[in-house]
């Protein structure tokens, strides 16, 4: 019986995949992305949507009543062991474009200001496309709310760029 359960699992899995790359495949895409950077005291850039926020802790909790419904959160944790970036409720932005211009905004962030942390954009949209599918599938939920885009992860991400050209992420 537990067999037969895996086999019907990975039946459902296989379709909702298939659907998911034929949703992507399916058209043709223009990206005009809307963010601007912002010379404010808060927020770093605006989007499409609202503000994007980049800080340590201590600052994010600081501003956090200023924070609206669309703004991002992102924490800035480049300075660790394993330089990282964390996008705070990223599994509630499923559009490819708003990931796109945070995404965007996070590069300039860091040409703005150098650290250890090194991601590239297309490792980048692919280790958020796999934290956006295991939360909508509710595996491992408490790793999959947020997307943490560390160093250590640049290598995995790397080696499936034929899947990021097959999706159009």
């Amino acid at each position: 019986m537990k067999h037969k359960n895996l086999k019907v699992k990975r039946a459902c899995f296989v379709l909702v995949s298939s659907f998911i790359l034929y949703g992507y495949l399916k058209y043709d895409h223009v990206y005009n992305p809307t963010y601007v950077i912002t010379e404010d005291e808060d927020y770093f850039a605006t989007y499409s949507n609202g503000k994007i926020y980049i800080g340590d802790h201590e600052y994010i909790n600081s501003i956090k009543y200023k924070i609206g419904k669309n703004d991002i959160i992102v924490y800035d944790e480049r300075n660790g062991l394993d330089p990282n970036m964390q996008i705070v409720s990223s599994y509630k932005i499923n559009d490819k474009d708003i990931r796109n211009e945070i995404l965007e905004v996070l590069q300039i962030y860091e040409s703005l200001y150098p650290s250890k942390w090194d991601r590239t954009i297309e490792t980048m949209r692919l280790e958020w496309f796999a934290h956006n599918i295991s939360h909508s599938f509710n595996y491992k939920t408490d790793h999959s709310d947020d997307v943490d885009l560390d160093n250590d992860d640049q290598l995995k991400y790397e080696n499936v760029k034929i899947l990021n050209k097959l999706l159009h992420l």
